[in-house]
């Protein structure tokens, strides 16, 4: 508004003093204002989106204390964007040799997320895995690593939308395979940490 301000200021100056400036300049002048007045109003949407990913943050970590406590979640905001990550290890999700979500302790992790969201969240559901073969027993589902993190994300999302009631509209899956790794693939621990998923929340 300041700026706007300005701006119409200049240009009563202008005419006060000046009785040949051109339309042009007028309309330049008017444009200039009107973008002052979008930057303003950008700038007030992107601190309310800012203000309400802090309190989903405060939330979440509310929501999952106990989780986080034990180091099976770990929540981060990424100071620029506001964009929230979840990462959930993969041993809270899927019982062990499984792809199905744990319908005991994984059903009431993932309800305590969406009941920390608001109804404007959209959320990017990444899987990841270690870089050993897929299991002989499981090749008459899953060629690679890159099907088996695509299907554990997306037994994430069929929870998040028919258990939990998160429309899917506003889900993205995407499997990752062993391309982005947290931690070395030499040591079973490791390898652990490397099978995750991870959930951004953004506005």
């Amino acid at each position: 508004m300041f700026q706007r301000l300005i701006y119409m200021m200049l240009a009563a100056f202008i005419l006060t003093g000046c009785q040949n400036i051109s339309k042009e300049d007028l309309q330049v002048l008017q444009a200039r204002a009107d973008k002052a007045d979008q930057l303003q109003a950008e700038n007030a949407r992107l601190k309310e989106e800012q203000a309400s990913l802090r309190e989903s943050v405060a939330e979440l970590h509310t929501q999952l204390e106990q989780e986080i406590a034990d180091k099976q979640i770990l929540i981060e905001q990424n100071a620029q964007t506001g964009t929230i990550k979840v990462t959930m290890q993969q041993d809270i999700l899927f019982p062990s040799g499984s792809y199905k979500i744990d319908q005991e302790g994984a059903a009431d992790i993932l309800k305590k997320i969406v009941s920390s969201l608001d109804g404007e969240n959209t959320l990017r559901i990444v899987g990841h895995s270690d870089n050993l073969p897929v299991s002989k027993k499981w090749h008459d589902k899953f060629s690679d690593n890159w099907d088996l993190s695509a299907r554990r994300a997306a037994e994430v999302a069929r929870f998040l939308i028919w258990g939990a009631g998160f429309p899917a509209s506003r889900i993205e899956v995407v499997g990752k395979a062993a391309t982005e790794p947290v931690a070395e693939n030499s040591t079973e621990e490791g390898r652990a940490l490397n099978r995750r998923i991870e959930l951004f929340i953004q506005k």
